[in-house]
């Protein structure tokens, strides 16, 4: 493929996630939230059969397009689901697992990808949506879903399956909580125009849209993609490009395990202003090395080290900080009748940034350098940190009526 050819099956993923939040929404509302998210493997498998058995360029971008489809299934809904299932002390941490499963889902292919053939590497991916399969079948379905079919019996078998049953009270409490949440939704006649007509959810939309924004357009996916290409390009890397996209991965997997143990002893606000602050100098730091060793006669080969080490620390500071909290102010901030539509405009903000993200990546690194898109990222980041300070709130520990009444006010 030519770049041009390879940028557009690079993105064309991003163009499929663009077309499944509402319709995503519209299944986890009718038909759950467990077996909505069910239904992404036999896509999947579709986008399989169009990369083994049919190897052109268009059937590549249309797996790509039919994987991205089924992407954007459980990305829209579980977020969801993790902050229906969670109590209100771990909501951040459980919430955070999220990205901790999306940085082992990055690491695998780094790790496999090099060692394998093409036929087989797909097949090994694949296997991936197989276990989860099998292993999600089991769970246990949202009891919020069961209380807005009016199913509370249903709603509280599966809150003593999540909770345990050694405290009766406790969850005969939790769960005339829910059931108050969902009545002052339905008595609010809450529906998807009011995400853009109630002051407190239009607040909320633009909080999460400012935070996906700042978190997708820093630049991690184009980092993550282009990550062995990039370091190719110089020869005196400290060791062999394969490796350290490697190491990349294992440190956007740290990331992501501290925000479990962050997110709810720090609270999300200090995370994103802690997040930001750290990928922009990472990224700082990257854009000189490449600046220096592309456009000058500065000898920088002994100093190779400096841009690896510079992206591990943005992609440690990107998954510790600003995705989690995306998607736990994702599951946080709506009631339960707009949450989904909430996160299906959250999750098409995502997709048309990553985009955005991968399809010019390749342009702007050809056209002016890759130090300059790095140095895209960095203002970008910056422009985050001045927004986080001063608009987003503190959601640490508040019950979803809680977090309600502050947006009011």
């Amino acid at each position: 493929m030519t770049p041009e050819e390879a940028s557009w099956v690079v993105s064309s993923v991003e163009v499929g996630c663009l077309f499944s939040p509402f319709p995503s929404t519209f299944l986890a509302d009718h038909y759950g939230r467990k077996l909505s998210m069910l239904f992404a493997t036999p896509l999947f498998f579709i986008g399989l059969c169009l990369t083994i058995y049919i190897k052109t360029f268009w059937s590549l971008c249309l797996a790509r397009f039919v994987a991205g489809f089924s992407m954007g299934i459980p990305w829209t809904i579980l977020p969801l689901y993790l902050g229906e299932i969670a109590t209100p002390k771990a909501r951040g941490a459980i919430t955070s697992f999220f990205h901790v499963a999306w940085g082992l889902g990055c690491l695998f292919p780094y790790c496999v990808g090099p060692f394998l053939p093409f036929d087989m590497f797909t097949y090994v991916t694949f296997s991936l949506s197989v276990i989860f399969l099998i292993c999600f079948a089991w769970q246990p379905e949202s009891p919020y879903y069961y209380v807005m079919r009016g199913k509370p019996k249903e709603a509280s078998k599966m809150l003593k399956i999540l909770r345990g049953s050694h405290a009766p009270d406790l969850l005969q409490k939790e769960l005339e909580e829910i059931q108050l949440e969902v009545k002052k939704s339905l008595e609010e006649k809450a529906s998807w125009i009011d995400i853009f007509t109630n002051p407190a959810d239009r607040k909320a939309l633009l909080l999460i849209i400012i935070v996906g924004v700042v978190s997708f357009l820093s630049g991690q996916n184009a980092i993550l993609t282009y990550a062995t290409d990039t370091f190719s390009k110089f020869s005196n890397n400290f060791i062999a490009p394969d490796y350290i996209t490697i190491a990349v991965g294992v440190v956007a997997l740290l990331g992501s395990v501290f925000s479990v143990f962050t997110s709810d002893r720090f609270g999300r606000r200090f995370l994103l202003l802690i997040s930001s602050i750290g990928c922009m100098i990472s990224l700082v730091i990257a854009s000189a090395y490449f600046y220096l060793d592309s456009n000058t006669s500065v000898d920088v080969s002994s100093y190779s080290w400096v841009a690896p080490v510079a992206i591990m620390s943005y992609n440690l500071f990107v998954t510790a900080g600003m995705h989690p909290v995306c998607v736990t102010y994702t599951s946080e901030l709506f009631l339960t009748s707009t949450r989904g539509v909430a996160s299906s405009i959250s999750g098409i903000n995502l997709t048309f940034c990553s985009f955005l993200v991968l399809k010019f990546y390749e342009p702007i690194s050809a056209a002016m350098g890759i130090y300059f898109a790095y140095l895209c990222y960095a203002l970008t980041c910056l422009i985050g940190m001045v927004l986080f300070y001063y608009m987003m709130p503190e959601t640490k520990g508040k019950t979803f009526l809680e977090i309600r009444e502050s947006l009011k006010r």
